[in-house]
């Protein structure tokens, strides 16, 4: 990855102009590599997109890929176009940012950009604003853009790393960038490379995959995740462009990143690291999933956990009121792993199908808790169920996008910078409102079911407590008993309670002293 010497630099650098000036003057001629509508549909762009594009800008398009399928830009996005030839890409780019947007049409070739400027017009764009230059010197300040994309350039850069650190360089904090580019299977040869012809064909500029897409981890960009990828020079027009990309393993991909937030930095990769960093994202990830087990645990285990508890004397961990921000905390925990997986890969939809889960768990087991509402006992499970599903779902994501052979690469690599001082300040912020919040979910029970045990399935035996939603005084209504045989203690009369053997709890049903008050 070693810079090319500044002579061969600018030889490179005019091959590269003068193939892309003859591109934008003679589009119907038949170049080496495919171009025009035939090669923007060969390699994925809808027909109806390319429809509604000038036909000027489509008919010297050079791309090698569909960026857009990495699908980062938004609308009111600040989006920068790196190479953008006759336009194709930069408009498309326009339309996806809207109104609110705008889109820098970054070139090098000036016959690109006076057709850009002829294709921007005609197509009504009025939020792009053409820049000459190349991706190793952006003529933009640092941190201004929201999103990148580049469609078959890098490849023709002689610097890829400072190329690379320019791009991350102007996009914002949590900026995205979608990249379509060639990669090879086996490393070309110094003297090709030293070649500056060789380079305007899109082949001997190229480097092998996976130290392509290591390179902007090690600069920087986190979630390097590949997209798709197609053999593009299968549809060269030369056999000896199509010998040579076989025989090199040339292809396109397309594959998207994110630059780091402002709160992270990324990490130089080592072994060590990688390591750490999947054995954490694993481990966030099971930490999704076993938060909601153990909050399905604090019903499915009440029972256990009351009879230790009282064997022990620990009536405090024996009240509804107890356990239900335990319940809660648990739900919480597998939220909290689920949102930040989640967030860090811009899709949302697993976190908000588990939020649902979560949020109808917490409100039926409180509901069940106080008595206030009758609900069976699988309505709970159900919700505890979409909760977990909603992990999978982000998990499976995960692996179905980085190839388990690569794993530890495709893992970002970060730290978070966060001043000492702020880190005590919103720990303390932090545990006084969690403890707040705890406090509240304590009273909010023990408002409405001062003696529930938390034996809250404790009946869910031979014909106990069947279709009733509180059994929490049934555990100990008659210590006598050790399950609920027959009709349940919470609903049992004294007199069956006595019939029993038992001795009924104060204050319970089965409690005579309450039956007469």
């Amino acid at each position: 990855m070693v810079a090319i010497v500044s002579n061969k630099r600018e030889a490179i650098l005019k091959a590269v102009e003068d193939m892309y000036t003859e591109i934008a003057n003679c589009p119907t001629r038949l170049f080496h590599f495919p171009t025009g509508r035939r090669a923007a549909e060969l390699v994925g762009y809808p027909p109806a997109e390319l429809d509604a594009l000038p036909p000027t800008a489509v008919e010297s398009f050079a791309g090698v890929g569909y960026p857009f399928a990495a699908g980062v830009i938004r609308a009111g996005d600040t989006v920068l176009d790196i190479g953008s030839g006759s336009g194709t890409d930069a408009i498309l780019a326009a339309r996806r940012a809207g109104p609110k947007g705008k889109v820098y049409a970054l070139d090098l070739t000036e016959a690109m950009r006076a057709k850009l400027a002829r294709n921007i017009a005609a197509a009504g764009a009025t939020n792009i604003e053409i820049l000459a230059g190349n991706a190793e010197q952006i003529p933009l300040p640092d941190q201004s853009v929201d999103a990148v994309t580049s469609n078959g350039v890098l490849n023709l850069v002689p610097d890829k790393t400072h190329a690379i650190r320019e791009i991350l360089r102007v996009l914002k904090p949590g900026g995205r960038l979608q990249i379509s580019d060639i990669a090879l299977a086996r490393p070309i040869s110094g003297k090709a490379k030293r070649d500056p012809k060789l380079w305007a064909e899109c082949i001997v500029g190229a480097v092998e995959e996976d130290a392509y897409l290591d390179l902007f981890r090690e600069i920087g960009f986190k979630h390097v995740e590949y997209v798709s990828s197609f053999d593009y020079f299968a549809h060269a027009s030369g056999e000896d462009t199509r010998l040579m990309a076989g025989y090199f393993g040339a292809h396109a991909i397309t594959f998207r990143a994110r630059r780091p937030e402002a709160f992270e930095q990324a990490q130089a990769p080592t072994d060590d690291a990688a390591v750490l960093r999947l054995a954490r994202s694993a481990g966030g990830q099971l930490a999704g999933i076993g938060g909601a087990i153990a909050a399905s645990a604090a019903c499915f285990g009440a029972p256990v956990l009351v009879s230790a508890a009282s064997a022990i004397g620990a009536t405090a961990l024996t009240s509804h009121a107890t356990l239900y921000p335990i319940f809660v905390g648990a739900i919480a925990l597998s939220l909290w792993q689920l949102y930040r997986s989640t967030r860090e890969r811009d899709r949302l939809a697993p976190f908000f199908l588990g939020l649902t889960g979560g949020a109808t768990a917490a409100i039926f087991l409180w509901l069940m808790v106080t008595g206030i509402v009758p609900l069976p006992g699988i309505a709970l499970y159900g919700a505890l169920g979409v909760l977990v599903a909603g992990s999978l779902w982000e998990m499976a994501g995960q692996f179905m996008e980085v190839c388990v052979t690569k794993i530890r690469r495709e893992m970002a690599r970060e730290k978070k910078i966060v001043p000492i001082g702020r880190k005590i300040t919103n720990g303390a912020a932090i545990s006084i409102a969690t403890a707040a919040a705890f406090y509240g979910m304590y009273k909010s029970v023990e408002a409405f079911a001062p003696k529930a045990e938390a034996a809250q399935i404790a009946c869910f035996g031979i014909n106990g407590c069947k279709g009733q939603t509180t059994c929490a005084t049934a555990w100990n209504a008659c210590p006598g008993q050790n399950s609920c045989k027959g009709k349940g203690f919470l609903h049992a009369s004294p007199k069956e309670c006595a019939d029993r053997g038992g001795v009924p709890l104060k204050g319970s049903p089965a409690d005579p002293a309450r039956q007469n008050t």
